[in-house]
């Protein structure tokens, strides 16, 4: 069994870069595709940026980036690991860095086909506009990885989950990689940081439509008045769920949903 431990800005650093350039000349341009889906699953205010393990910087960012963090846009696109760090809570930031790293060795790891089947979910908490701490999600939508030395970059997306409350700490993260609709989840326990492996319930495309509806503030009304479903369709959607969770309540149900990277 795995034990994620802390990782320094200069550790990450040394395990991270590496000296061949990707030849990449628009990196946004790049991501395009990521970027413009971004929007359909958000549950909340997102901003993104995107890392290049061989300038071991931020390369791109978002526009509205000023907006969400207290730095503008320029601070962040020549931002490095210890720039991230530093807009994190002490607590969570260099576990995230050892999060991300892992992430990334787990990606690599996989054959090219099935990379793309891989979501990552860290939960942390990340300075506001204002220099407040809030709970973020911090994704991982597309790694790029060179086959021929390993040289990578990424665009990771933040969303802000201020809107919704946590009865406990969430587990820091989640790999899913997902294979013939199966979850094979690898948790990281809050309090042992143990990476473990468990099986999940399969959540059906409609169910994940409701989830994320839910997950911003929809209440059942509202939810079928989206999806034009009936309500009795969609609370007998939610009562399956709560029944493939175990979970009591909406809110039991979102906060599982959230710790087990099921959206």
């Amino acid at each position: 069994m795995n034990i994620l431990n802390p990782l320094s800005v200069e550790d990450f650093n040394q395990i991270a870069k590496n000296d061949n350039p990707l030849n990449i000349s628009n990196y946004e341009e790049f991501f395009q595709k990521q970027i413009d889906d971004a929007s359909n699953y958000a549950v909340g205010s997102y901003f993104w940026f995107i890392g290049n393990n061989h300038e071991m910087k931020i390369v791109a960012a978002s526009r509205n980036i000023n907006e969400l963090t207290p730095f503008s846009h320029e601070k962040w696109t020549n931002g490095t690991a210890l720039f991230l760090v530093e807009n994190l809570h002490p607590d969570d930031s260099f576990y995230v860095l050892s999060a991300l790293n892992l992430a990334v060795q787990k990606i690599e790891e996989l054959p090219t086909e099935r990379q793309s089947n891989v979501r990552v979910n860290i939960y942390a908490r990340m300075l506001n506009s204002s220099s407040e701490y809030r709970w973020v999600l911090i994704q991982m939508p597309n790694l790029f990885i060179n086959k021929v030395d390993r040289t990578t970059c990424g665009i990771i997306m933040i969303t802000d989950l201020s809107h919704l409350s946590f009865k406990e700490k969430p587990i820091l993260m989640t790999l899913t990689d997902k294979i013939a609709n199966k979850n094979i989840y690898f948790n990281i326990a809050k309090d042992e940081m143990k990476l473990v492996n468990v099986d999940l319930p399969n959540i059906t495309k409609r169910e994940q439509e409701i989830l994320k509806l839910m997950a911003k503030g929809l209440n059942s009304p509202e939810i079928a008045k989206t999806l034009f479903l009936s309500y009795h369709t969609i609370e007998n959607h939610k009562r399956n769920m709560r029944k493939k969770t175990n979970s009591k309540t909406s809110a039991e149900l979102i906060n599982y949903v959230w710790s087990n990277n099921l959206l």
